[in-house]
């Protein structure tokens, strides 16, 4: 009597596993992309906790309602009685694994590390890895009507930057045209502990050893992920130093401290469903 086996789903053919054309192009995609060998650019573009992190995501192209309907606060993030169309929610699958190509697997920042501190990186940075992972171009207005889509569900914060190139408390006599210049850097970019906990990844083993491996490595190579920035205070300005974005803002009516979702804004429960608050 012969013994039948689960086969693993990745070896499942498409009808066995219901995915549509699109989601499957994408997920093969997301695994070429973090192969060493089975990518044009000789390396993998992300280690395997965050293709991990990728290929769940993705199932958001097919099943919005997946993950105990943990997603809806994307997917109902324009209307809290149509959600995003199938387009759409490609779309959002495919700018966030051109932000991932720069992630921080540890605090989940979205920059460079370097020796002192870890660098921003620009929007049409993020484009570029788009056109490269994707084969395609994305026009600015698609691109930048995604990431608002990611800052309303609270997937994504995005903080702006200001420097100042040298102190103005050194020497008060300045002139006009020698007073310090005040410029702006790439914003701060992070991906917020609400959605990496959407997939239960923390507690699989094979996860765990990637984010080690990856965090040994980065730490071997003496690399920081400290972001630096000036900030206003009085008529001076002092350096500041944080792990990860302000994820708190100041109530206008009441002056008290709430969380930031999405973007400042205070979501209402409708009787309609769709506008889940779960973390808030």
């Amino acid at each position: 009597m012969s013994i039948s086996k689960r086969k693993h789903p990745k070896n499942k053919s498409k009808s066995q596993r219901d995915v549509s054309d699109r989601q499957l192009a994408v997920e093969q995609r997301i695994t070429q992309l973090g192969s060493q060998k089975n990518n044009e650019f000789g390396k993998a573009k992300y280690p395997y906790c965050t293709k991990r992190l990728l290929l769940a995501f993705a199932r958001f192209i097919d099943n919005p309602h997946a993950y105990n309907n943990q997603l809806h606060d994307l997917n109902y993030c324009q209307s809290i009685v149509y959600g995003l169309q199938t387009r759409q929610r490609e779309t959002c699958v495919k700018v966030m694994v051109a932000m991932c190509c720069d992630l921080e697997v540890e605090t989940y920042q979205i920059g460079k590390p370097k020796l002192e501190h870890m660098d921003t990186i620009t929007h049409n940075t993020i484009i570029k890895n788009y056109e490269k992972c994707w084969g395609e171009t994305i026009c600015d207005k698609r691109y930048y009507h995604t990431i608002n889509l990611l800052k309303m569900a609270d997937y994504l914060v995005i903080d702006a930057v200001y420097l100042q190139d040298r102190d103005l408390l050194a020497d008060l006599d300045l002139k006009d045209d020698d007073l310090p210049r005040v410029y702006s850097k790439p914003a701060y970019k992070s991906l917020t502990q609400k959605f990496i906990s959407i997939f239960g990844l923390d507690n699989d083993e094979h996860v765990k050893k990637s984010k080690l491996r990856s965090i040994a490595n980065r730490i071997k190579m003496g690399l920081k992920t400290v972001w630096v920035c000036y900030e206003a205070f009085s008529d001076s300005y002092v350096w500041k130093k944080r792990q990860r974005p302000t994820m708190t803002r100041t109530d206008a009516t009441t002056q008290q401290p709430r969380e930031r979702y999405p973007q400042g804004r205070v979501i209402k429960p409708s009787i309609f469903g769709g506008n889940y608050t779960t973390d808030h």
